[in-house]
């Protein structure tokens, strides 16, 4: 029950979410520290609405990690100006390897052929997760087994080292394409963590849109 202690170190950002009868609350905050007895957390933020739950209230913990995202369940024991104290989770779920979870998210993204790095392609990922990337080519890069990927989130630029794992032709109105797939060989455990994260909100956002047409 404890393993998301090997991924949840101090400073790592966390969600909060609040569940009320007017829908849920979402808060950001800090992990501090867990000991025998309690989790300290920074004092959550949000722009708009201040912190102030009162005590016994559940909160849901959500850390996005290179281990996947883990769910904790608390309840507030105390707050002060600086940090809060929850109580031990009685619930933790490990909501999904990072591993497995692939999006299809267009992020712009630029490739340069190694070891030259003389050709340069621009264009969007057809779907991404955190151990790589597949995009829509219009030639074929056979040839080349690594590349120099830039991912250009909104928020980030990753730059990374990829390995070309499989390139497969297909069809489009009459023109041929190359579907191609790399996987990211180099990047770090915040980039890891930036982009589980934008994929579990990409496909959180997916799943709001789709209940809202159904409503």
């Amino acid at each position: 029950m404890d393993r998301y202690l090997d991924y949840i170190d101090t400073g790592k950002k966390i969600e909060l979410i609040i569940r009320t009868p007017n829908g849920a609350v979402r808060f950001a905050s800090f992990f501090e520290e867990q000991n025998d007895k309690c989790i300290l957390i920074s004092t959550p933020k949000n722009k708009h609405i201040k912190f102030n739950f009162p005590t016994g209230q559940i909160l849901e913990l959500y850390a996005y990690t290179r281990g996947g995202v883990f769910k904790l369940k608390c309840r507030l024991l105390a707050i002060n100006e600086k940090n809060c104290e929850l109580s031990l989770p009685f619930g933790v779920e490990n909501i999904q390897r990072r591993e497995y979870i692939r999006v299809n998210m267009g992020i712009n993204i630029i490739i340069k052929l190694l070891p030259s790095q003389k050709t340069t392609l621009k264009t969007k990922t057809k779907n991404i997760s955190a151990k790589g990337a597949n995009v829509l080519l219009d030639i074929d890069i056979s040839k080349y087994s690594k590349v120099e990927l830039t991912l250009l989130f909104p928020e980030k630029t990753i730059k990374t080292i990829a390995k070309v794992i499989k390139i497969k032709p297909v069809m489009i109105d009459s023109t041929k394409y190359y579907s191609t797939s790399f996987m990211f060989v180099c990047t770090t455990n915040r980039e890891t963590d930036f982009i589980v994260k934008k994929c579990f909100e990409f496909e959180s956002a997916q799943r709001r849109k789709f209940l809202d047409n159904k409503i």
